[in-house]
């Protein structure tokens, strides 16, 4: 008895520590990252994983949750305009990985609109995401719902990030403000605790996906499109 005592306090004490490790350290870690200098690069804005790819042809955007739910496009912007035909993207963070959100293009910062919303939790979506269960966004209620920040950008195309806000966030931080220059790769804040990450890209001629579902990314670094300009 005293030795299963023992190995279950010792245990504990392992577990204590890296949780500790992991929620006070880990999880703040911000590694550097080599930022690719092709012009026509865009860049993902968040580590994690490629839960879905979609094409928004109207302002309506169809998630893929139990009961087929609608919502539309600008009411996902919050009042930032954003029209259809459009590309969004979904990136889920996993809590293990890196939190830093980056800048997809250079440009400068246009608006910046922070939604309040109920948090719900993103557990589903985590489990089906490492389990390889697809859709992965299926029964992400989040999606509707949860506290958002939406930061957008003007460059050689106007595009979208929203930071998306778990049950488990402490806060979301927004590094920039409006009007601020930034660089493709520039950190521009951070969600703690756990997040989903989203960018909205223009259908615009020239422009090419460079992603999957599925695909693993990486914030600054993994280039998820190409845009070219025509003539």
């Amino acid at each position: 008895m005293e030795l299963f005592m023992g190995l279950l306090a010792g245990l504990l004490a392992v577990f204590g520590v890296t949780y500790v490790y992991w929620r006070y350290f880990y999880f703040f870690r911000d590694p550097h990252r080599v930022i690719t200098q092709d012009e026509s690069a865009l860049v993902s804005p968040a580590d994690g994983t490629v839960i879905y790819i979609k094409e928004v042809l109207t302002d309506e955007v169809l998630f893929c949750t139990k009961l087929g739910r609608k919502i539309s496009l600008q009411e996902y912007c919050a009042a930032q305009e954003f029209q259809a035909p459009c590309y969004l993207v979904g990136i889920f963070m996993h809590p293990t990985g890196v939190h830093v959100n980056r800048a997809p293009i250079s440009g400068e910062i246009e608006k910046i609109d922070y939604l309040q919303g109920k948090n719900l939790p993103m557990t589903l979506t985590w489990w089906r995401a490492i389990l390889g269960l697809k859709p992965y966004e299926k029964y992400a209620g989040h999606l509707f719902s949860n506290e958002r920040n939406i930061i957008g950008i003007r460059g050689r195309l106007r595009v979208l990030v929203i930071q998306i806000a778990d049950i488990y966030v402490n806060k979301i931080e927004c590094w920039v403000k409006e009007q601020d220059r930034v660089s493709k790769g520039q950190r521009l804040g951070m969600i703690k605790m756990g997040s989903q990450v989203d960018v909205l890209l223009p259908m615009a001629a020239g422009l090419t996906l460079n992603i999957e579902v599925g695909r693993k990314v990486k914030a600054g670094e993994s280039i998820i499109a190409y845009y070219r300009e025509e003539g």
